[in-house]
């Protein structure tokens, strides 16, 4: 029976300042942290905002936990798309993003100041006490500074391991400024940031031999549609996006931009992974009977993951054909 109690009490402690942040974003799950804003009674709250991410994050979850003298705390979470693994955990008390603020230009009290300050000072000291002395810069002694245009700044920054960030940072400021279009406003925030920073091992997509003959059995397919001048078969073979947006005028003028009586031949296949971080394979074709070292026209054709083609030009080309 002791020995239950001792665990009952740990795990009491653990919940109360471990699982009130949850810095541990490695072992910490997506669920795990879902539950935490659950336990403490956190309002789930929709992303207005559309998220834009290169790296594969999905929209991140926000939470709401009511706080008594200072801005709600407002608690994001972002993940992996593909598998809900932590990017990183955003914690922020910021004045400016309280709906039922509509007054940001109002100056703040010094006991609201001075709460804020309390708030800094403990989050440093707990994180302090299990990960040890941060990085710091700035400094929040002198109160009279957060009148002035340079404000009160301190930024603390641990490093637990070599995949793990935690930044602690906060801006307290009644500085007001109105210059012609530029306006600088009172700022008082708190934001608590952990970030996995562990580098992903980033596989380079290669073309397999199978999707190669597919992708080149379609190009012909697409060539004879167009040698015959058949424009709605020749759409049959674009991307949706494509297919909508192509007129009768840009097709007609891609047919009279290639030789169909001159054979073609492969010269160059790859993948390349767009902006939107999806993957799209190149094929480039040169006429047989141009027989210098260097082609002086190309066709290049690009293909979506579905095997639609995004993308044909026919381009005269006088340098070396790039890889």
């Amino acid at each position: 029976m002791k020995f239950k109690l001792t665990s009952a009490f740990l795990i009491i402690g653990f919940a109360t300042f471990g699982q009130e942040f949850g810095f541990d974003i490695h072992k910490t799950s997506l669920d795990q942290y879902i539950q935490m804003e659950e336990d403490l009674g956190s309002e789930s709250l929709p992303v207005t905002s559309n998220h834009v991410s290169f790296s594969g994050n999905a929209q991140p979850l926000k939470f709401r936990r009511r706080q008594e003298g200072i801005p709600d705390l407002m608690a994001y979470y972002y993940f992996k798309e593909k598998d809900s693994t932590m990017s990183h955990v955003l914690y922020e008390w910021d004045e400016s993003r309280q709906a039922k603020n509509t007054d940001l230009d109002s100056k703040k009290s010094r006991e609201y100041q001075k709460a804020l300050i309390r708030k800094f000072n403990q989050l440093e000291e707990r994180i302090s006490d299990r990960y040890g002395e941060p990085e710091t810069t700035g400094d929040l002694s002198d109160l009279e500074q957060a009148d002035k245009k340079s404000g009160l700044e301190k930024k603390d920054l641990w490093r637990p391991n070599d995949s793990t960030e935690i930044e602690l940072y906060t801006v307290i400021s009644n500085y007001y400024e109105k210059r012609g279009m530029i306006t600088i406003t009172p700022t008082h925030r708190i934001r608590l940031e952990v970030r996995n920073t562990k580098k992903e091992k980033k596989n380079s997509p290669k073309l397999s031999p199978g999707r190669l003959k597919t992708l080149s059995g379609l190009t012909g397919k697409f060539f004879r549609a167009l040698s015959a001048e058949d424009l709605s078969g020749s759409k049959q073979f674009l991307s949706a996006r494509i297919k909508e947006a192509v007129t009768r005028e840009q097709l007609t003028a891609l047919i009279a931009n290639i030789d169909f009586d001159r054979e073609t031949e492969l010269i160059y296949s790859g993948i390349q992974v767009g902006i939107d971080g999806r993957s799209y394979t190149m094929l480039q074709y040169k006429y047989k009977d141009d027989v210098g070292d260097i082609p002086k026209e190309l066709i290049k054709i690009i293909y979506d993951e579905k095997n639609k083609i995004v993308g044909i030009q026919p381009v005269k080309f006088q340098g070396k054909v790039a890889d």
